[in-house]
């Protein structure tokens, strides 16, 4: 008896661990696959960067991809927002009123504190279309984001229920995808690198691009006509950055 009352007291301890260790599991495995995700969405847009800036010619990319780091793909994120300035504000506008009704109106209308997740993409946008109207004069960020956001207000209090509520949870809900897909397109239709645009002054002449590597005895550059090439250091005289 005492036998069989060991052997029956095991299998219900053997569950109640497994049921303890499945909330770890479950986190670790949800980890796991935001990681995942964000690391194919990061590959994706250094990949769509490498072919826009090659202007999709893969003999080209494959000599940029030489010079590609993806150790740098924070600059390169970062030279990308700031190459086409309307673009970039388009998506600030749209972004910013979806971050900051998560944060204050959120869907459901749940009690209690956001994430700090929420709040720091809602803080940061903020921040950066601050930055953005400040330096490009750009006022039609900040109208456009009041418009965008006065429609989504207006359309939660209009339709409480139904189709139309259940669409604007949908776009509520959908503020990171659309994240993404506005910086995948950055990455498409941005076909300037990641680097100043040089003039450099050589004893054949003078070639106007961008400098993808710089090593001991040569230069790689990138020219306007989307061709690479290994320019000896011995023969530049001048490099001067382009203002455009």
């Amino acid at each position: 008896m005492a036998a069989s009352d060991t052997e029956s007291a095991d299998p219900g301890a053997a569950e109640a661990g497994a049921e303890t260790e499945s909330p770890a599991a479950s986190a670790a495995a949800k980890t796991g696959a935001v990681v995942g995700t964000t690391a194919g969405i990061a590959t994706l847009f250094l990949l769509l960067r490498l072919l826009a800036v090659s202007e999709w010619n893969w003999g080209t990319a494959g000599a940029v991809a030489d010079s590609f780091d993806f150790g740098d793909a924070l600059p390169i994120a970062f030279g990308t927002l700031f190459a086409r300035p309307e673009l970039t504000g388009a998506l600030i506008a749209l972004l910013l009123p979806l971050a900051l009704l998560h944060v204050l109106w959120p869907i459901g209308g749940r009690v209690g504190l956001p994430s700090l997740g929420r709040v720091l993409a809602a803080v940061a946008l903020v921040t950066v279309a601050y930055v953005w109207i400040r330096t490009f004069h750009s006022w039609w960020v900040g109208i456009g984001a009041l418009a965008f956001g006065g429609i989504l207000v207006a359309a939660r209090l209009i339709w409480t229920r139904g189709v139309g509520h259940r669409i604007v949870a949908g776009v509520m809900r959908s503020v990171g995808g659309i994240a993404v897909i506005g910086v995948l397109l950055l990455a498409v239709l941005v076909d300037t690198p990641w680097v100043s645009k040089e003039r450099i002054e050589t004893g054949s002449g003078a070639i106007e691009g961008w400098v993808l590597e710089v090593q001991p005895g040569f230069l790689k550059v990138l020219t306007e006509q989307r061709e690479v090439e290994i320019l000896p250091t011995a023969d530049v005289t001048a490099r001067r950055i382009i203002e455009e």
